[in-house]
């Protein structure tokens, strides 16, 4: 397993012991153990002397964000020695956090492009990465459609108000741009946007709340406000569909723990509870 050298002063005993449970690595201060791995382990977990429940950093993009939330709950009541401490956001913008503050045990971005560019940076160990779900672009519009749109070219549309999510920022954005460009449409549907979302849990709101006629979002939105949502279906040729990834970062302090976490995102009852919420735990078939 290849790991990064220490940056911006960071000391190899620094490295070595945030890494050390992943290379088997005796450091000075021990790191608490735990007896079992992977979802099916029964073991309790604390910090190391105290009793304390390990507490896990995950950075988790918001297209996941219910749920990730409802796993993150069954997986504290059957592993009681760990908390998950989860900050939701853009992908783009929480990659930027982890690495900039060299922090943070999981990195759970809303679509496996921004997992390749974590891999690019070496903020994450590739051999960690697992897939939770899959996403699909929509056309979302408000409950019955009153603006009638029926395709990406209805969004450029004289007097029809839209939203993006931020391109950069967010994974969303970034297939937005690609999904308009394939379809010839982003300057003129672009005419079109008052605004430009910072994370897809407020690109899902912008068009439940009814600040916009339509987003580009992903089919899961529909199941976030069934009574305010509607979706319409993208062409397929212009169509990129997502997966949702999870892997551990280079700076976690409890690898161990965030295995465990990442074991139970996608096993059996994981992928129930993405089911239960409308995600896809399979490769779509289009």
């Amino acid at each position: 397993m290849k790991a990064n050298l220490p940056r911006r002063g960071k000391g190899v005993f620094s490295m070595l012991r945030r890494l050390a449970p992943v290379f088997g690595i005796v450091v000075g201060v021990g790191c608490g153990g735990m007896e079992g791995t992977g979802p099916e382990a029964k073991g309790p977990m604390a910090g190391p002397g105290t009793g304390e429940r390990v507490r896990v950093m995950a950075f988790v993009g918001a297209a996941s964000k219910p749920p990730t939330t409802e796993v993150k709950q069954a997986f504290e009541e059957a592993n009681p020695g760990i908390v998950v401490d989860i900050s939701f956001g853009g992908s783009g913008t929480l990659l930027n956090q982890m690495t900039l503050e060299e922090t943070g045990d999981i990195y759970m971005p809303g679509s496996d492009d921004y997992m390749d560019k974590a891999e690019e940076k070496q903020a994450v160990l590739p051999e960690t990465r697992r897939i939770a779900a899959y996403l699909i672009p929509m056309i979302c519009v408000q409950r019955r459609n009153p603006k009638n749109i029926r395709s990406l070219q209805d969004l450029a549309r004289p007097g029809i108000v839209v939203g993006l999510a931020q391109a950069g920022a967010v994974c969303l954005g970034d297939v937005s741009d690609e999904i308009l460009r394939s379809a010839g449409l982003e300057k003129q549907v672009k005419q079109n946007v008052i605004t430009y979302a910072r994370s897809c849990d407020q690109t899902q709101q912008l068009v439940q709340l009814g600040e916009v006629d339509a987003v580009i979002g992903w089919d899961a939105f529909e199941h976030w406000a069934p009574d305010e949502i509607d979706v319409v279906p993208i062409a397929r040729e212009h169509l990129r569909v997502r997966s949702i990834p999870a892997a551990i970062s280079v700076y976690a302090r409890h690898p161990e723990a965030a295995q465990r976490f990442i074991d139970f995102l996608t096993s059996e009852e994981g992928k129930a509870i993405f089911s239960k919420h409308g995600y896809s735990v399979s490769p779509p078939q289009l």
